[in-house]
Parts: C-alpha cells; structure tokens; sequence
C-alpha cells in the first residue's frame, strides 16, 4: 500500500474501505478531507484538525506531483471558499505554503477576502 493511502487511512480512518480501494486517487482523499476539516473546525476538534492540515501539508510537501498538486488544488485551494478555514489559515497552513498556493487562491477569491487573509499572515500590499 503506498504511503499516501495508510496516512490518508490514519487521517480519516472511517474512510479505510474507500481509501483502500484502488480506484481512489489522492484526488477523492482530498475531496473528503476538505469537507472533514471544515467540520473540524466547527466542532473545535484540534486532534482531527492537526491529522487533517498535517497530511495535506506531508503530501505539499512530496516530489511527486500527482501529490503535490492534489493537496493544492484540491484542498488548499478551497480553504478561501469557507469563513471557517479561511479564518483558521494563518494558524493551519504555513506561511511558506501560503506564499506557494496564494497564486490558486488569487484565481477564487475576490480582493478583498485575499487582503484579509494577506493581512493576517502579516502581508500589507500597497
């Protein structure tokens, strides 16, 4: 089993059967985690939040782009579109990451929900 599928299955281990399934990508994780995480975040649930944001940013962080790129355009991507995530950015995703997936975020977000969260990871753009 590769190593994107046992952490997705430690991630979200109610979700083994279909992880497991060899037709699901790192695509279908995502879709999952993202809902999974906003829910998170409403319910306050640090321990979810922490296996959630710690795997999209393990496969971010791969040399793989099938990896790579899911976890930007599946997941962080869409952190912007909910107030619950794009509030909880500056404490979740790095400023690193955020520099690298602001282009993706720059493609859905009007200006001024880009600004708040600019401001918030210490960002002034004239």
């Amino acid at each position: 089993m590769s190593a994107w599928r046992k952490k997705a299955i430690a991630c979200l281990p109610q979700l083994k059967k279909e992880f497991e399934d060899p037709h699901a990508s790192i695509y279908s994780v995502f879709i999952e985690l993202l809902p999974a995480t906003i829910t998170a975040h409403r319910n306050n649930d640090i321990e979810q939040l922490e296996k959630n944001y710690d795997f999209a940013e393990w496969c971010f962080k791969q040399k793989a782009k099938n990896l790579w790129n899911a976890a930007g355009v599946a997941f962080y991507e869409h952190l912007g579109d909910n107030i619950e995530t794009r509030d909880a950015m500056p404490q979740w995703v790095s400023r690193d990451i955020y520099n690298q997936i602001r282009p993706l975020l720059e493609q859905r977000l009007d200006n001024s929900s880009l600004k708040i969260i600019d401001n918030r990871y210490g960002f002034h753009k004239v």
